[in-house]
């Protein structure tokens, strides 16, 4: 390589990484969508400030995501019992009519599922599309949430 193609590539190479970087402020059309990007990250203090501003844990983001649903995909059990202490729903659905607990049975969080029950997620429910957590945990191959699952009714 020539002195001046490294040249380039050193002047450039620093304003490539400044904007590809992950940690650029992310801007939020809604403030649903700046809560459940908080869940999902697993930033218990974000999370804590929104419920300190009474802001509604069960708000859906634009992909009708509450933040309960993507803390439980996640695994983020730390903010799942925050959001739960705060009262969000646990059988509310997403656009695919998912809720939290089959996300986090498809993702084998088997202390979120846990959390999901004791909190009164629904073990039976079915979806339009005939999925079921059980389903879901199968799936992933997750004996102990199946096993969870059974105990606590579902099918």
């Amino acid at each position: 390589m020539n002195a001046r193609k490294y040249l380039s590539l050193m002047l450039t190479l620093p304003f490539f990484l400044v904007y590809c970087s992950s940690s650029q402020k992310k801007v939020f059309t809604s403030p649903a969508d700046d809560m459940v990007d908080a869940a999902e990250r697993g930033d218990e203090k974000r999370v804590a400030e929104f419920i300190a501003q009474k802001q509604d844990v069960n708000q859906k983001n634009l992909n009708s995501y509450t933040p309960l649903m993507s803390a439980a995909e996640r695994g983020n059990l730390a903010v799942v019992n925050l959001l739960v202490a705060a009262g969000a729903k646990v059988n509310t659905l997403n656009n695919f009519s998912w809720n939290a607990l089959m996300l986090a049975c498809v993702n084998g969080h088997s202390e979120v599922v846990r959390a999901l029950l004791a909190a009164g997620a629904n073990p039976k429910y079915r979806s339009p599309n005939d999925e079921t957590a059980i389903g879901l945990a199968a799936r992933g191959q997750h004996e102990d949430i199946i096993a969870m699952l059974r105990k606590a009714g579902g099918r």
